[in-house]
């Protein structure tokens, strides 16, 4: 069966609708025109974390929408009443959370009782710093305001609606000429004009040094209680198969700080739940997580203490009778405020997917850093502790209190990083530190294979992949989103062809890399009569869990869709027995991360992962690039060495090419 018994009428230029109550975020089709139409003449910004353009709320009114409608070529669906009762929508259930925790707000103190206001650029910010008679000093990439604290805060909240968890409120003044030698690339900054690309962590050694202004205090072993652990063991059944799980616990009560690096599947949020309930003293237990497993993590904890007092932050419950409080990374400014009021007291700060405070410079990461000023037991989880670089790892020690972390960042790279030799050494130096098995542990799992399935195109398929090769009217990266997810929809007829082939009893797992290609399929599948449930970051977390309830309770349903970014962790589908990758992420942590929703504990058969390729493109070249971060991964993490020299200078030749 060809794509072509599949197509449907083109969708609407404007796909979604989304607010903070003061910006409107628009998700469109792709056009070539759009991004210069939106900037220059709206005055819109790319917002990259929810791949949507961002204008204020004044600017989105009759007047846009006719300008939008004077300006779209012909062949472009746009109905303006469509796109103003979808604004109506929006606009009545704002979303606080949308734009504001990913522009990494930080505050500075400044002698003289001034304070320094740093962040990514946002026009309403930039707006109401200048409100405030703020100087914008060029050569720092900041803003310099002379208010009190209280009217800076309430400033940013009315008219930028930046409330205070979004932002990072350093408690330690800072010299201002210190602040201006840090190099250009050290440091956020309001930028002016423009896009600010995405950080990637290079070059900031100094500047992690510089502005990282809380130390957390060094880690030290403890005593444990073994008579209280030896009861939980009983208690829980952290015996027999699941053995590995109380040398896992014994570990995290070792330690006041350590990390727990186990494959995706093995338990690390049952090991941290048990070690924390044997964890004595005032205060609550602090879980940080993404905000999609905040559920999962509550319902965790009450197997293991049903009685618990659970909070998630955010549903408006009395923080201080908490026995547990839940929140996302984005909401620990909220935390870093009650604490410092005196308003709530924790024993133990448990970071889940602690890989999200790689970034030394964001405001999660700063914020983290207060906590564990004040917080003596840190746990860390995270099955990827390297997702692309060595660095990423010393932040992860430095919040721990690892002697390691102490080190300069420059110095870090010097010792560790560069060479299989030197990343072996550094994983022998944090032995004691790093705890990590693998599935080889449960002897219940039947095992996983992989396999690639090259896949061919018709004529008028191929046809389209070249024209958007072609295209060089787009930046690389644009250019390469395109045809990225132009490759998921040109592998929808293929995906239907093999899961239609597959048993009764069989389920998939599709994970993709886009969410319009989750839509896509979704329909597709349908249309060929296979029932499936579909999982984005943007649906309700009521619809999330409905999605995965109904595919791992109901026969009938026998696909599951998602994005590899928010189905690919933390979810438990051991009713798929097959994995589907329509494009693979750009990192083997992320892609073992997802498949891994299969593949863990309960699992009772073989699973199956399969990836398929289209021969003649770019996915063949994503292919040999996770290979090459996959081995600097496993000369960390694993007893083999390899050497990515020789896949690192193709891969760069070959994607230079193919952008």
């Amino acid at each position: 069966m060809k794509l072509a018994d599949y197509k449907k009428p083109p969708k609407e230029f404007i796909q979604g609708v989304r607010t903070d109550g003061f910006r409107v975020g628009l998700s469109t089709a792709f056009a070539p025109w759009i991004s210069a139409f939106f900037r220059e003449k709206h005055g819109g910004t790319w917002f990259g974390q929810g791949r949507m353009w961002a204008f204020d709320r004044s600017k989105i009114n009759g007047g846009f929408a006719a300008s939008l409608a004077e300006n779209l070529p012909s062949g472009i669906l746009y109905d303006v009443g469509q796109f103003a009762q979808k604004l109506r929508l929006a606009l009545a259930s704002p979303d606080p959370d949308l734009f504001a925790p990913f522009l990494d707000v930080q505050i500075f103190p400044v002698e003289g009782g001034d304070f320094v206001c740093l962040s990514r650029f946002d026009p309403l910010l930039v707006s109401s710093l200048q409100g405030l008679q703020g100087t914008f000093l060029r050569n720092r990439n900041a803003w310099r305001v002379k208010v009190t604290l209280p009217r800076l805060l309430e400033v940013l909240e009315t008219q930028a609606g930046i409330r205070r968890e979004h932002i990072f409120l350093s408690d330690t003044e800072i010299v201002l000429e210190q602040h201006a030698s840090m190099g250009e690339g050290d440091r956020p900054g309001v930028q002016v004009g423009g896009m600010v690309p995405e950080r990637v962590g290079t070059g900031d050694a100094e500047g992690e040094n510089a502005m990282l202004s809380v130390i957390a205090t060094p880690m030290k072993e403890l005593w444990i209680n073994e008579a209280d652990l030896a009861k939980a063991v009983q208690a829980y059944g952290l015996h027999s198969e699941y053995a590995y799980q109380e040398v896992g616990v014994r570990h995290l009560l070792r330690y006041s700080s350590c990390l727990l690096a186990d494959d995706m599947g093995l338990g690390k949020s049952r090991q941290a739940v048990v070690a924390a309930s044997l964890v004595t003293g005032p205060g609550a237990v602090l879980v940080v997580c993404p905000a999609s497993l905040r559920i999962n993590w509550e319902r965790e904890i009450h197997i293991i203490q049903p009685e618990a007092k659970v909070v998630i932050c955010g549903d408006g419950e009395v923080w201080s009778q908490a026995d547990w409080l839940i929140v996302n990374y984005e909401r620990l400014g909220a935390v870093v405020q009650a604490m410092s009021d005196g308003d709530v007291r924790f024993r133990v700060m448990l970071c889940d997917e602690a890989h999200y405070l790689k970034e030394p410079d964001s405001t999660r990461t700063r914020n983290a850093f207060l906590l564990s000023k004040h917080i003596e037991r840190r746990f860390l989880l995270t099955a990827t502790p390297v997702l692309n670089r060595e660095s990423e790892l010393h932040t992860l020690l430095r919040l721990s209190g690892h002697p390691i972390g102490a080190i300069p960042l420059s110095d870090f790279l010097s010792d560790f990083a560069g060479s299989p030799e030197l990343r072996k050494a550094l994983s022998e130096r944090v032995s004691e530190w790093m705890l990590r098995r693998r599935k080889d542990v449960l002897a219940s799992l039947k095992g996983k294979r992989h396999e690639f399935q090259y896949v061919d195109l018709a004529a008028d398929e191929r046809d389209q992949y070249l024209a958007a090769f072609s295209d060089n009217t787009q930046t690389a990266i644009v250019k390469i989103g395109k045809i990225r997810q132009l490759l998921e929809r040109l592998k929808a007829s293929w995906l239907i062809d093999t899961i239609t082939s597959l048993g009764d009893d069989d389920k998939s797992i599709i994970f993709c890399e886009y969410t319009e290609s989750v839509a896509y399929l979704a329909d597709e599948f349908a249309k060929a009569g296979i029932q499936a449930v579909t999982f984005t970051g943007s649906d309700t977390g009521t619809k999330k869990q409905k999605a995965i309830d109904t595919f791992m309770s109901d026969p009938a349903i026998k696909v599951f869709i998602g994005t590899t970014k928010a189905a690919g962790v933390g979810l438990n589908l051991v009713a798929a027995n097959y994995v589907f990758f329509a494009s693979l992420p750009w990192t083997a942590a992320a892609k073992r991360q997802a498949e891994d929703r299969a593949y863990r504990n309960g699992q009772k058969r073989a699973v199956t992962v399969v990836i398929p390729v289209i021969s003649g493109t770019i996915d063949e070249q994503v292919v040999l690039l996770l290979q090459h971060k996959e081995s600097i991964e496993q000369d960390l993490l694993d007893d083999s060495v390899q050497d990515p020299g020789l896949i690192e200078k193709q891969m760069a030749a070959k994607l230079f090419n193919a952008a």
